[in-house]
């Protein structure tokens, strides 16, 4: 198949179950939320050698969001065994440690159905001074920080999804290839629920299924 001069191999792209949370990060202003979610996806590339796989889904606007402030969703994606865990330390970690940071369930606002529910009790972390609140129709708990409040709800949704689509871009030289993967990363970027989690949204370093000569890796260099 050829589509606007570049030529396409109908081939086959890897692809592996997994399940997905997507909370929705919300701050003072826009710059904070982003760098609360850009915080909470890291280390998630690939669950090879990464505890999840996460990045951000897109920008939530102030009308959109509970508290009517700017705010980011992200989606964590890991195994079904491995999610409560991933996402109780991503927001114990990366968002109630954030400047201004509140966090609600996103999931509900794009699906029909909730596969799972997952319980994420962070509010123990208030020490007694904690309280429970309504915020724009959701329960949440308020926790004093030395900063101010953290303002969370304690059940988020989870989801079959799936992990691991690819394709290969083959290209004249080093350059033409990046430069073909950084706009396709652009495009993939415009399509709600998927996330390119790897650095800038591309592999470099593509890998294959265990090892010819090292019996003890589990991945090694695509040759």
């Amino acid at each position: 198949m050829e589509l606007n001069g570049v030529t396409i191999d109908d081939t086959y792209a890897e692809a592996f179950p997994t399940w997905v949370a997507r909370p929705v990060i919300t701050a003072v202003t826009e710059e904070w939320a982003y760098k609360a979610a850009v915080e909470a996806v890291g280390f998630a590339t690939s669950t090879i050698g990464c505890p999840a796989e996460a990045g951000i889904d897109c920008f939530v606007s102030p009308d959109e969001t509970p508290d009517g402030r700017p705010g980011y969703a992200i989606l964590i994606c890991a195994s079904k065994k491995k999610l409560k865990e991933q996402v109780v330390e991503r927001l114990a970690e990366c968002i109630l440690t954030a400047p201004t940071t509140a966090v609600f369930d996103g999931l509900a606002d794009v699906v029909a159905e909730v596969q799972e529910k997952l319980p994420v009790k962070l509010h123990f972390f208030g020490d007694g001074y904690e309280e429970k609140r309504e915020v724009g129709g959701r329960t949440v708990w308020a926790i004093p920080i030395m900063e101010g409040e953290y303002i969370g709800e304690e059940e988020f949704g989870a989801i079959k999804g799936v992990a691991g689509g690819n394709f290969f871009i083959m290209g004249e030289n080093q350059m033409a290839a990046l430069v073909a993967a950084q706009a396709a990363v652009d495009a993939i970027g415009g399509v709600p629920g998927v996330i390119t989690p790897f650095p800038g949204g591309i592999v470099a370093s593509g890998s294959k299924i265990g090892s010819k000569k090292y019996k003890f890796m589990g991945a090694s260099t695509n040759e």
